[in-house]
């Protein structure tokens, strides 16, 4: 066979494989046809890390297959004697093989030498756009078995192989970084799917150890904005699950030796010698028997985020071979979804610490409210009073509509508080809409909110008051200054308990207690035309009339004294005595602004008075 068709044949073998053992194996096939030889090596340089790779291929039992395991030695080993692969002038050669020179770390080989009694190899270059990759070695039992002459072909072939070499290793990386995207893009899903898990170091201690193998997992999260660092160890079981584990005080992780190691390494993830280990956690934690540990390689990383988070992170593994470089080269890439992880998770626990303590606030919030509106804090000596609070605590308990009709001024919206804050709905919210004070307008965005873009001006979503009060109360206090056209609207949401937003498609469902409250008539408004009939009806369920301070004289005095104690504390003053005489004045007088008009009244007269008794003035 001329050597061109020789070249031709072994390109066409190699040309479209994609897998690097798959292609030695072809390669020692297709030579083994062409040239006399017992094994094949293969030798690949990565001069940037000083270090070879070593493949052998054989024949055995009729199948062409790896010789042992790959073997990964410093070029240094591999340049000096036996082997004697020259870098600087590679060209094909023939050398003896001497069995008492091979160094022990060779053990296959020596194995290999001795079966097939191996006498000489054949040393070819693989030289790709000028750069050495590696060389292609054949192994002979008989010296000369290649002759001469082979051996300027052989040179061609080496250039050939090197074209593939180099167009599997771009394949395989191409074929990991496509892998190792997808692997990114699932951790990071699965992670953030259990963020705000109190499990959270569990799951990815799991999903960690389904990238790179470990056995035991430790990470340490400090942050100025949590109550308290944290760490979580968990330890690799039998059944290859983890489990929970409490470092003894001796094995304490030293965050000070982290530091320091921080400061000495480059890059985010760094292999730990035995030394670091030390440094790290202590000697105790080669001693630590009962837990498991058997530690012989280990890697750590500190991630600092913008956030202000220190991660400290250990992996650590009772296997010499852990943490390969294909394994460091993983953990480097996945640092920045692990950074973005714990600020997710840092600000889920920023959220939980102020979701307790608004609720711790608003229980005790909740607890203030309740003992502020509770019947003892009302003033209700007078007989028509004592009434109103009958029929209050009747209502209070229920879900019933009310209506608390009254003059300005005598306390509808604290009758609207009491009710709700001493009914089963105290624990929601409380909202409070003054429908005289709004625009026109704005009621309709006010009360069922709006959906943005619905009209000009419409920037944004925005939530009426109906949901926000879901769950709780809706006092709507001037309820007769409603504008007709939205009244409808109102009506229906009372009776289907549904309301749609401005620009909204579909109906939202809320559970809305509603407590209306007027100064008006709304009967006769109601017969005029000025308000719904209707609507009207569907208030008027449970009415409730405060009368006015005139017709409740008893409450005048008590009132007055209970304004000047609140007033007097505000200031920061004795309690004033109320004379006789000014209590004369104020049971003679009509009171048309009713208690609101007292209370501005004595509120007043603690600002003025110069001595130790209330002077109401003219």
């Amino acid at each position: 066979m001329r050597p061109i068709e020789t070249l031709l044949l072994v390109n066409e073998a190699i040309a479209t494989i994609s897998d690097t053992e798959k292609l030695f194996c072809t390669l020692h096939q297709r030579l083994r046809e062409i040239f006399n030889f017992e094994i094949s090596g293969i030798v690949l340089f990565d001069f940037d890390k000083s270090t070879g790779t070593i493949l052998w291929m054989h024949d055995d039992n009729g199948q062409t297959g790896l010789a042992g395991s790959s073997l990964h030695v410093p070029v240094e080993v591999i340049k000096d004697s036996p082997f004697r692969y020259d870098m600087k002038n590679p060209v094909v050669k023939r050398f003896p093989l001497e069995l008492e020179k091979i160094p022990p770390q060779f053990d296959e080989f020596i194995n290999l030498r001795k079966r097939y009694n191996l006498q000489e190899s054949v040393h070819i270059p693989m030289m790709y756009r000028g750069n050495l990759l590696g060389f292609l070695v054949l192994g002979c039992s008989k010296p000369g078995a290649i002759a001469d002459a082979d051996l300027p072909l052989l040179g061609h072939m080496g250039n050939l192989i090197a074209g593939a070499v180099e167009n599997v290793r771009t394949y395989e990386i191409l074929r990991e970084q496509n892998m190792f995207s997808q692997i990114q893009v699932e951790f990071t899903n699965s992670m953030l799917k259990v963020i705000n898990d109190p499990d959270i170091f569990l799951y990815m201690a799991r999903e960690l150890d389904r990238i790179i193998a470990f056995d035991f997992f430790n990470i340490i999260v400090v942050s100025g904005r949590l109550e308290a660092n944290i760490e979580s160890s968990f330890l690799k079981k039998p059944d290859g699950d983890f489990r929970f584990l409490r470092l003894p005080d001796s094995i304490r992780i030293n965050q000070r030796a982290v530091s320091a190691l921080d400061a000495e390494n480059q890059g985010p993830v760094v292999r730990l010698s035995r030394e670091g280990l030390i440094k790290y956690a202590g000697a105790d934690i080669f001693k630590y028997e009962p837990a498991g540990f058997n530690l012989q390689a280990a890697v750590y990383s500190i991630l600092h985020s913008d956030e202000g988070i220190d991660i400290v992170l250990l992996l650590a593994s009772s296997s010499r071979e852990a943490f390969t470089e294909k394994d460091m080269t993983r953990l480097n890439n996945l640092m920045p979804q692990l950074r973005l992880i714990m600020e997710n998770y840092n600000a889920f626990r920023e959220i939980e610490t102020l979701k307790a303590r608004l609720e711790s606030e608003k229980t005790t919030l909740l607890k203030d409210a309740r003992g502020i509106y509770n019947s003892d804090s009302f003033i209700s000596e007078s007989a028509p009073m004592m009434q109103v609070m009958f029929k209050v605590k009747q209502v209070a308990p229920t879900d019933t509509t009310v209506l608390i009709e009254g003059e300005t001024g005598v306390g509808k919206e604290l009758i609207a508080r009491f009710i709700h804050y001493s009914s089963h709905r105290s624990s929601g919210p409380l909202i409070m809409v003054n429908c005289a004070a709004l625009p026109a307008q704005l009621i309709e965005s006010e009360l069922f909110g709006h959906e943005k873009g619905s009209f000009t001006g419409a920037t944004e979503r925005r939530v009426g008051k109906f949901e926000l009060a879901n769950g709780g109360t809706l006092f709507l206090d001037e309820i007769g200054e409603l504008p007709l056209e939205l009244q409808a609207k109102l009506l229906r949401a009372l009776q289907e308990k549904e309301i749609e937003r401005i620009g909204g498609r579909s109906g939202i469902k809320v559970d809305v207690r509603i407590i209306a409250a007027t100064n008006r008539n709304l009967r006769e408004e109601s017969e005029t035309g000025r308000f719904r009939s209707d609507l009207y009806f569907r208030l008027n369920v449970f009415p409730i009339t405060i009368p006015p301070l005139r017709q409740r004289k008893e409450d005048i005095i008590p009132l007055t004294r209970f304004f000047i104690e609140k007033y007097c504390k505000q200031m920061g003053r004795p309690i004033l005595r109320l004379s006789e005489t000014d209590a004369q004045k104020l049971l003679s007088y009509q009171w048309p602004g009713n208690v609101r008009e007292l209370e501005h009244t004595i509120q007043r007269a603690v600002i003025v008075s110069p001595g130790s008794v209330l002077d109401l003035g003219d």
